[in-house]
């Protein structure tokens, strides 16, 4: 699909390959192809759709891709050989901050209601912790879903899920769905949950077949959930051509969030080349739109595409990142905590391409030496926490 058809294409290098997930966070992607974004700042790009985060993590790191639209965490996984072959990546743009919800089936929703004096105590877990306790351990374990074993998705739902004294590894059993199945397997009953991005979880309270209890900003506040990743040895050898992709996607960035444009925007997206969906489908992630149950999404909650807070890497939600795998048993022994952050995270290269003056305390995120000792275990161990209101706020002991 081109719905832009220039006269001329201004070549600076070979086309660059970029790989998206058919998800409506790619939506910056898209939009900077199709209203010729990346064309203005003299890039040629070919995207191409892929099935997984798997096939974009390969993809990328053997160079098949140059970047892609990746999850928050997958340059930091990669760059640290974690599940994967070792291979620097890198990340100086964020695409998006938000959207993600924890949906339960009906089922499961009508037991918790046995176990609960409120409504809060189903939204909060505690119910659920009631009854993992009734149902013994003989039981056939509850089962959640979530998107990919490094994902915001996974560390979201297992957090959760610990803050109501449940042990994610021992009394439910996380699996990994691709989202665009998300909602046939809860149907089905192959799992009893699951912690997604949109539009699973509106889609699920608009059919009757599930309950969202909770958002992913009411468990972090606001945090980045997608980046424009890039293998870090091809942004070294095209460093303009690198920053004429995140000038682009910043133009795409304001477009996506701009409510005149919304129409096109979905007619865009539910095209075959993309998304290949019905606007209905697409509906509930970009508008202040939603479903109406038992729980309504805060506004703040929305997902959220543009702006310099948006779409400023932050180095230290790399370390947040870090800690979480950490605390999940996926990250082995490492040290320069401050180091690996500022290499995956390169803020520097988007003051760079926005022609921006770096700001006087954007080194504030460093940690001590004392406290990037013991960053790690002091997370896992909730010592310290994300602010209430997310990443841009800091953290809270």
């Amino acid at each position: 699909m081109n719905l832009i058809q220039p006269n001329t294409i201004i070549q600076t290098s070979e086309p660059v390959r970029i790989g998206f997930i058919p998800l409506i966070d790619c939506a910056p992607f898209v939009i900077a192809q199709e209203k010729g974004f990346f064309i203005q700042e003299g890039v040629e790009v070919v995207l191409s759709k892929e099935a997984s985060w798997a096939s974009i993590r390969d993809k990328v790191a053997f160079n098949l891709l140059d970047g892609a639209h990746m999850l928050a965490s997958m340059p930091i996984a990669a760059s640290l050989g974690i599940g994967t072959i070792k291979t620097a990546m890198q990340t100086s743009f964020t695409v998006s901050h938000n959207g993600n919800g924890i949906t339960i089936g009906n089922a499961l929703y009508e037991e918790l209601q046995h176990y609960a004096e409120s409504s809060t105590d189903i939204r909060s877990g505690t119910a659920l912790k009631k009854l993992l306790d009734a149902r013994g351990i003989d039981a056939d374990p509850l089962r959640f879903a979530m998107v990919y074993p490094y994902s915001s998705h996974n560390y979201q739902l297992r957090d959760w899920l610990s803050r109501a004294g449940i042990d994610s590894d021992k009394d439910v059993q996380i699996v990994v769905v691709p989202p665009v199945k998300m909602l046939d397997s809860l149907k089905s009953g192959d799992i009893d949950g699951y912690c997604v991005g949109e539009p699973w979880n509106s889609l699920a309270v608009e059919q009757g077949v599930g309950h969202m209890l909770v958002t992913g900003y009411e468990i972090w506040g606001s945090t980045p959930e997608k980046v424009f990743g890039v293998n870090s040895a091809w942004a070294e050898q095209n460093l303009e051509v690198h920053l004429s992709i995140i000038r682009a996607l910043e133009k795409a960035c304001l477009w996506v969030d701009e409510p005149s444009n919304q129409t096109e925007l979905l007619s865009i997206l539910s095209h075959p080349d993309y998304l290949n969906c019905t606007l209905e489908q697409l509906v509930y992630g970009f508008s202040a739109i939603k479903p109406k149950g038992q729980f309504d999404w805060p506004m703040k909650a929305y997902q959220r595409f543009s702006g310099h807070e948006i779409n400023k890497p932050l180095p230290s939600y790399a370390l947040w990142i870090m800690a979480q795998m950490h605390r999940w048993h996926q990250l082995g022994d490492i040290k320069m905590l401050n180091t690996i952050a500022e290499q995956v995270y390169r803020q520097d290269l988007y003051f760079k391409a926005l022609g921006l003056i770096e700001e006087k305390d954007h080194m504030n995120w460093h940690l001590s030496a004392e406290d990037e000792s013991g960053w790690l275990d002091a997370v896992a161990s909730g010592k310290i926490r994300l602010h209430p209101d997310g990443i841009l706020s800091g953290f809270a002991k």
